[in-house]
């Protein structure tokens, strides 16, 4: 009796191994497919070493059979190239109040209340038409509802907003960087997150904005709105924000999401303290998102694209992905190695079906600091400028 339970306990093992084996060849093959059918051109579009043919099948997989690597993988931005159980759930027998965060992802959404901030939405025009910035802006205070949403109020404070060539938004509008004394913050609403648009990826953004306008005239609106109060709902959330833009301004011709890349979790919630940069945990990730440019340590920069399109979709992916590799280039070109090139989902679109030049943008990652993220944005603004001008754009 024992010995046949023993033997139906080993061929259930065997047998699990040979599907899961079975499953990523076939993912695989899946994949090969794909690209074969959208006849790339590997050589001439270089896509070879950009397009990474399963990582999004395996992720879906993975999220479909178990649910709480979907949360660490979309809460937190891991990777499928670290997914093994420790880095994936980020577990700590000493913090039972994370594993629970893991499992209830609620309590990582919530915090003590901090509520208190706002969101706007500048439009900010070239030389002739923004003489007086105060006067060509509209701003769009968003705060969220009891339940996580957000409600909008609009103080128009000017009679012509201008014509603004690119949207600037940010569909994870609470990634924020390691704090520092100059730039300090307590993370809320999950880890390496705040609300406090003084600290994310927002004042990154009204810096790259500046640089735009400023130096080469390019008028740009910036949407400050938080559109991941309800984490699962961000995309969704800042589609409505992009197709109200597009409405509202035929101008738009380049819609830019900028985020910041994240591995695993630097600030926690509700911990008022600043991290040795030295200490972090994974010094090779940080490494690998921090560079040298005139004595300054600035963050470097990864683009990406989403190619997944419905039948209802604009199916313009690759003037996407042709778009990101001319910032991508001109980046590496004048400033070599700042740009980590460009990665090609395919189980996502990223609002990109709505524009030819819809691009993705991450600027950094959890582990940079602030102040390493807006020292890119001098560059990042020369290399969309010149990409522009390219493109008969800008003049």
């Amino acid at each position: 009796m024992y010995r046949s339970s023993l033997r139906y306990y080993r061929l259930k093992k065997v047998s699990f191994m040979i599907l899961l084996l079975f499953n990523i060849l076939f993912y695989r093959w899946l994949m090969t497919d794909d690209i074969k059918a959208a006849n790339i051109n590997f050589e001439t579009e270089a896509f070879a070493e950009e397009y990474n043919s399963i990582n999004g099948m395996f992720i879906s997989a993975l999220n479909y059979t178990m649910p709480a690597v979907d949360v660490g993988y979309k809460t937190q931005g891991f990777y499928d190239r670290d997914l093994t159980i420790a880095s994936m759930f980020n577990l700590n027998q000493s913090d039972p109040l994370k594993i629970l965060k893991y499992q209830i992802p609620i309590i990582s959404q919530t915090d003590k209340g901090e509520k208190e901030n706002t969101s706007k939405m500048q439009v900010v025009g070239n030389r002739e038409s923004n003489v007086n910035q105060n006067k060509n802006s509209e701003v769009v205070n968003t705060t969220p509802k009891e339940n996580g949403t957000a409600t909008t109020e609009t103080n128009v404070n000017s009679v012509d907003p201008g014509k603004p060539l690119i949207l600037l938004y940010h569909t994870h509008t609470m990634e924020s960087y390691v704090a520092t004394l100059k730039n300090k913050y307590v993370a809320a609403y999950g880890y390496d997150r705040t609300n406090d648009l003084n600290y994310n990826v927002v004042r990154v953004g009204d810096s790259l904005t500046e640089y735009l306008t400023k130096d080469y005239g390019i008028s740009v609106l910036h949407d400050r709105s938080i559109h991941d109060y309800n984490y699962d709902q961000s995309y969704y959330n800042s589609s409505l924000s992009v197709k109200k833009y597009l409405d509202e301004y035929p101008s738009i011709k380049v819609t830019i999401d900028l985020h910041r890349d994240g591995y695993g979790s630097v600030m926690q919630p509700g911990v008022d303290s600043i991290p040795v940069l030295s200490s972090l945990p994974n010094q090779d990730y940080r490494k690998k998102y921090t560079m040298e440019i005139n004595g300054q340590t600035v963050a470097r920069i990864m683009f990406i694209i989403g190619s997944r399109r419905t039948a209802d979709m604009n199916e313009d992916w690759k003037k996407n992905y042709e778009f990101a590799k001319q910032i991508s280039d001109k980046l590496n070109e004048l400033y070599p190695g700042i740009s980590l090139g460009i990665e090609i989902h395919q189980y996502a679109e990223y609002n990109q079906h709505f524009s030819e030049k819809g691009i993705l943008i991450e600027l950094g990652s959890n582990y940079n600091t602030l102040e390493e993220a807006l020292n890119s944005t001098p560059y990042l603004a020369k290399a969309i400028y010149l990409a522009l001008k390219d493109d008969g754009l800008a003049k």
